[in-house]
């Protein structure tokens, strides 16, 4: 393997024994408009829009970032077999969610079966 991939989450976690709780995006903003669909590798400025907001987004740029999402799964796969994990991915264009409170400790934040995802020092 390339020693740079060790860096990576998805090799990261293969050797982490002690249980995780992973969140993340399947659309994570910053991801998108830098490692997707960088402004440098987009001189016709075609993801401009798209990058900044996915509701502008053509058929052609939806369908490559739905591969983005399904490649994000795929990653989770030997995740999902872990005893004690567990794993949160919501549809949700952000980044570092969890830190901003009107994403996620608001009335609007992503639920599950009425229930809210995060845990505050009361849980």
């Amino acid at each position: 393997m390339d020693p740079g991939q060790c860096f990576f989450p998805r090799e990261v976690v293969k050797d982490i024994r002690t249980p995780v709780f992973i969140l993340n995006p399947a659309y994570d903003a910053w991801q998108v408009q830098h490692v997707l669909a960088p402004e440098a590798s987009d001189p016709q400025h075609s993801w401009q829009d798209c990058r900044l907001d996915i509701t502008k987004c053509s058929p052609e740029q939806l369908q490559i970032l739905q591969g983005f999402r399904e490649e994000l799964h795929d990653a989770m796969r030997e995740i999902k077999q872990k005893k004690d994990w567990g794993i949160f991915i919501d549809s949700c264009f952000i980044h570092c969610q969890t830190l901003n409170s009107v994403t996620w400790h608001s009335p609007s934040s992503p639920r599950v079966n009425n229930k809210v995802s995060h845990l505050s020092s009361r849980d």
